[in-house]
């Protein structure tokens, strides 16, 4: 054997044996023994947690069946999430793969009591990813939600998921918050998070049932409804839509939002933000934080109601002016009304103070404790830049002949 020869034995030989040390797919399962998880709900018990799955059924989705219900759920109770979780094998025959959860859905009264310790089985099991949205089953559990079948969606969580991901991008009144950063703003300094609310409207039970599905105006629907707020991992309450709305503002969440504007003439002209952005800025002013927002939002006028004249510049610039007071006053009683029903920053404030300056924030929790937001100085200001008014420049109404 000459000596290049060996050297090429050498130099292949630890890459060889290297192969021999490695298992392959050593938890290769097949597609058909497993149970896919499209969605998790989790409810308070008397004796620990109640745990529904959702498990899709591909049978009954596929383009050649005869159409069944398509998801089967199923429900557990036990001391721990990990404990009720196992019960799935005991009564179905596939190992439940939870890769693909879209949504996880937390009774409301196990929200109010803490959701800390329910969260440690997901964030420490490699299944799951965390970019699923979670949300709060408002007024019920997180069992009934997930059981209401819709006729649009054929599979419930997709209903949840797809209805969430839509509505936070047209309007201002949900949020859109994923498992990882709803951990995130659970351990931030200076930010406390917030949850979208789900509400069951109709009979719970009733939702089930592949009946409700074939009527025009189901019995039982599902509904996003306002937003919870947390303090640390517990919630405390609900917002309003005016809430919510400024909150969005505030934390740069504006997608598109809708509201309208009283005009000259005891009309309404509906305005749409087509695209808005917030920029925060921290300012010390001797020595105190201050809270400097700026919002600027591209509208359009999508509708009025009577015989409001937009055919002069005079009267849009009018109509932006009043868009803009229609901003600030949200975002003013968003942070009022937050402030004195719950004292928690769910804006962030804190959190942009502490990375503006770390030494500050200490003095402030020092000074103020939890209570910093009451004194927290915070100015608004708003540019709305309406582009377009429609097809048309006046309503027609005043042209109809008596």
């Amino acid at each position: 054997m000459s000596r290049a020869v060996r050297r090429t034995v050498n130099a292949l030989l630890p890459l060889l044996l290297m192969s021999m040390l490695l298992s392959g797919c050593w938890e290769r399962k097949e597609l058909n023994e497993l149970a896919f998880v499209l969605a998790l709900g989790i409810d308070k018990a008397d004796d620990g947690f109640k745990i529904t799955m959702q498990v899709v059924i591909p049978s009954a989705i596929s383009s050649q069946s005869g159409g069944g219900v398509p998801v089967a759920s199923y429900s557990f109770t036990a001391s721990t999430i990990y404990e009720a979780l196992r019960k799935f094998n005991m009564t179905v025959s596939r190992s439940a793969y939870m890769g693909h959860i879209r949504v996880l859905v937390i009774g409301e009264p196990l929200a109010r009591e803490g959701v800390g310790p329910t969260l440690d089985v997901l964030k420490r099991s490699r299944e799951p990813r965390m970019d699923f949205y979670v949300m709060v089953a408002k007024g019920g559990t997180a069992e009934e939600a997930l059981n209401v079948l819709s006729a649009l969606d054929k599979v419930p969580a997709n209903k949840l998921f797809n209805a969430l991901d839509k509505s936070y991008k047209i309007s201002a009144r949900t949020v859109a918050v994923t498992l990882d950063r709803f951990i995130e703003d659970l351990l931030y300094q200076g930010k406390n998070p917030v949850l979208t609310g789900v509400e069951v409207i109709g009979d719970p039970e009733a939702g089930g049932a592949k009946a409700n599905t074939e009527r025009t105006n189901p019995k039982t629907k599902l509904r996003y409804e306002s937003v919870a707020v947390f303090k640390k991992d517990k919630m405390l309450g609900w917002l309003s839509d005016a809430e919510v709305a400024g909150y969005n503002y505030i934390t740069n969440n504006v997608k598109k939002n809708t509201g309208h504007v009283k005009g000259n003439v005891d009309s309404f002209v509906v305005i749409e933000a087509l695209s808005s952005t917030t920029r925060r800025k921290v300012r010390f002013i001797d020595g105190e934080p201050h809270i400097y927002l700026d919002i600027e939002a591209i509208s359009n006028v999508e509708e009025v109601t009577g015989k409001e004249r937009l055919d002069a510049e005079q009267d849009i610039l009018e109509l932006e002016k009043k868009a803009e007071e229609l901003i600030i006053r949200r975002m003013k009683l968003s942070v009022e009304q937050i402030n004195e029903r719950f004292n928690v920053d769910i804006f962030g404030f804190g959190k942009s103070i502490y990375e503006a300056n770390p030494k500050a924030w200490a003095k402030l929790q020092e000074q103020s404790g939890g209570n910093y937001l009451k004194s927290l100085p915070v100015h608004y200001k708003a540019k709305v830049i309406i582009n377009r008014i429609g097809a048309i420049d006046n309503s027609f109404v005043d042209q109809i002949g008596e």
